[in-house]
């Protein structure tokens, strides 16, 4: 792919902070901040950062600066995050922890990642997870019932916390 394909998606994803297109349909269209949205953004403008360091690295890192704020300051209290477009908690924590790690942040030097224990602290002695509140993908107006989600998104957290995080 051409770099300036590439290019322009990352522009996209910077304007998007300027211009919110859902305030022309105010009252008809709700659009909320996304804790899975802000994390997948991080990744993407980490990622490119590291392959196109020339292009609007300023604007890059403000925005990742402003995302990784707003992860911190939408954890709960219990240290997880509240996803929109999953399973809740396991599946918004997994997201939040995910966009943190991307943007450098560790148990070291992170009060968030810290306080995230969630994932392990949920955990059943029979190694399953609880199922939590049922919302599908909807955003709590379809209740779909995905039997299997509370197992996918512990272990894809758990796969991802073992390739950041080395056996000593």
């Amino acid at each position: 792919m051409e770099p300036e394909r590439v290019y322009d998606s990352i522009n996209i994803l910077l304007s998007l902070q300027m211009l919110n297109p859902t305030e022309y349909f105010e009252g008809v269209v709700v659009e909320s901040e996304y804790i899975e949205c802000t994390a997948s953004t991080i990744q993407a403008l980490v990622l490119f950062k590291k392959l196109y360091p020339e292009h609007r690295t300023i604007e890059i890192e403000n925005s990742v600066v402003h995302a990784v704020r707003f992860l911190e300051e939408t954890q709960m209290a219990d240290g997880s995050w509240y996803g929109n477009w999953g399973i809740c908690f396991i599946y918004g924590t997994m997201f939040g922890l995910g966009g943190l790690a991307a943007a450098g942040k560790t148990f070291t030097n992170s009060a968030a990642i810290r306080k995230a224990k969630l994932i392990i602290n949920t955990q059943l002695e029979e190694g399953d997870w609880p199922q939590q509140e049922i919302t599908g993908v909807y955003l709590k107006n379809s209740m779909v019932h995905y039997s299997m989600y509370r197992d996918t998104f512990p272990l894809w957290a758990s796969a991802e916390y073992r390739r950041h995080v080395p056996l000593p």
